[in-house]
């Protein structure tokens, strides 16, 4: 038998990244949650760091990548815009999961999909 509800459900999980100042994470967590509910995606998890930017050791990027890799589910990865993915994240690393289709990047304020 056919259930019609399961049609309806978009079965792509997200994850969302931010980092910089408390209120300026908590206001593009926001944003990044009010998007992903826009798209459909069900959010699983959050990485955030609110280090001083010069003290920012990527620590908070290096968790998301052991999530990525330990997990095989299609996901969309979102970012507040396409300047902040640019100004914390080692491109380089996301690569490989980009090329195999494991992930799609998504800047909710650029409403902008890569992938």
């Amino acid at each position: 038998m056919n259930n019609p509800i399961t049609k309806t459900i978009n079965p792509r999980e997200a994850v969302l990244f931010s980092c910089g100042g408390v209120n300026e994470v908590a206001r593009q967590f926001v944003e990044m949650l009010q998007y992903c509910k826009r798209k459909n995606l069900h959010v699983v998890d959050m990485f955030f760091d609110t280090s001083n930017i010069n003290v920012y050791q990527k620590e908070c990027f290096n968790q998301m990548l052991d999530y990525l890799k330990h997990n095989k589910i299609k996901q969309a990865v979102v970012f507040h815009s396409r300047k902040t993915y640019l100004k914390y994240v080692d491109i380089s690393k996301l690569l490989p999961f980009m090329q195999s289709g494991q992930i799609e990047l998504r800047f909710a304020k650029d409403n902008v999909i890569l992938g």
